[in-house]
């Protein structure tokens, strides 16, 4: 049986982490901002960021779909395999942050290819 203690901790523990999971504590995301300026060193590697979807496109015969995320420091577009989310939807998205070039240590076409979503209270 479990101690009050025990289960003291562990109730408000598990609650943080599902706060955590669903994007409602934004711990473990990185303000786009950030993620723009240390692009040249994140390429390849696995980012979280947190936003409001502000544009959302599919090109036509190709399935490509992207959309741009939007938090206050800035904006960065994502690629997705699934469903485009809404407009003004909040989300939480990890994925693989990509460089379509870098000149003289700067990042241009910055996207991630996303990996999950989560919706998200902004």
């Amino acid at each position: 049986m479990i101690s009050r203690k025990l289960y003291a901790v562990l109730v408000p523990l598990a609650a943080v982490n599902i706060f955590i999971g669903c994007g409602l504590i934004p711990l473990g995301t990185q303000p786009i901002g950030e993620v723009r300026q240390a692009a040249p060193s994140l390429e390849g590697r696995t980012v979280r960021v947190k936003g409001k979807v502000v544009d959302a496109n599919q090109l036509p015969f190709v399935g490509t779909r992207f959309y741009k995320l939007q938090d206050s420091t800035g904006e960065l577009w994502v690629t997705t395999k699934e469903p485009l989310p809404a407009l003004g939807e909040g989300l939480v998205v990890a994925g693989e942050l990509h460089n379509t070039a870098v000149l003289g240590g700067t990042s241009m076409g910055i996207q991630i290819h996303e990996r999950s979503r989560l919706k998200a209270r902004i």
